[in-house]
């Protein structure tokens, strides 16, 4: 099982923080970044081979994998069109790397073991790491789940209807990769779509009729930093308990 992880954009909506660090890296509060934190839970999880697709600031994070103490094979993969383009890009470059089972993961989650340890044990070809909320917030990537099954993702789903949120950690067998690299190829083929998300590739292949299914999480066992008030209370959950996100 591989891993890849998607930290190649600027993180703008983070400045001043970001202006000279890209986001991966920004302190979580108990003394490791981002990625040290998404590295030390997949390396505890089992996962071995990591690539980390990066762009803005490239040379920081491969300074910080020069000195991160582990046996894992991490490579870091650049993506030249971080400015231009949007994750779709990230994960298509990530996926031309590996030759099977892989997961995905957003570079500005934070989880715990318990989300990839449950996200490997759930069956299915393609499955989406979800959770459900009383609320959802208007920057949140809104889900659609029937019966046992994901119908649609995005940012701007009727909230109505959805029922559910996409984490940004998604697991695919090697059927799952084979169809989302299908997919993802056919897509790039048009340079409008390069500014996508790559979950309008997943929605694609929802439509097809290619089973996704979720994996449904606990709110409390993951977070993600879009703005600065998610870091604070990020920092905050950590201060309350030291362990959270070890």
């Amino acid at each position: 099982m591989h891993a890849i992880i998607l930290s190649a954009g600027k993180g703008s909506r983070m400045y001043p923080l970001t202006a000279s660090t890209p986001k991966c890296l920004i302190d979580i509060g108990n003394g490791t970044s981002v990625l040290q934190n998404q590295l030390n839970v997949l390396i505890d999880c089992g996962i071995t081979s990591i690539y980390i697709v990066a762009g803005y600031l490239i040379e920081q994070v491969e300074d910080m994998i020069t000195k991160y103490d582990s046996d894992a094979d991490i490579q870091i993969l650049h993506n030249p069109f971080y400015e231009t383009s949007n994750n779709i890009i990230s994960l298509w470059l990530g996926l031309l790397q590996v030759d099977g089972p892989s997961i995905s993961i957003n570079g500005d989650n934070i989880f715990k073991k318990s989300v990839i340890s449950k996200l490997l044990k759930t069956p299915g070809d393609i499955v989406m790491t979800i959770d459900k909320k009383q609320r959802y917030d208007s920057d949140d990537m809104l889900a659609v789940i029937e019966g046992n099954r994901v119908v649609a993702v995005g940012k701007k789903l009727d909230r109505k209807i959805a029922n559910a949120e996409s984490v940004g950690i998604i697991k695919f067998t090697l059927k799952g990769y084979q169809e989302i690299s299908k997919t993802l190829h056919s897509m790039l083929k048009d340079q409008s779509n390069h500014s996508l998300f790559y979950l309008s590739a997943m929605q694609e292949i929802m439509d097809s009729d290619f089973e996704v299914l979720p994996c449904e999480i606990e709110p409390g066992d993951w977070a993600e930093i879009d703005f600065h008030p998610d870091l604070e209370d990020l920092k905050t959950r950590i201060r309350e308990n030291a362990e959270l996100f070890e």
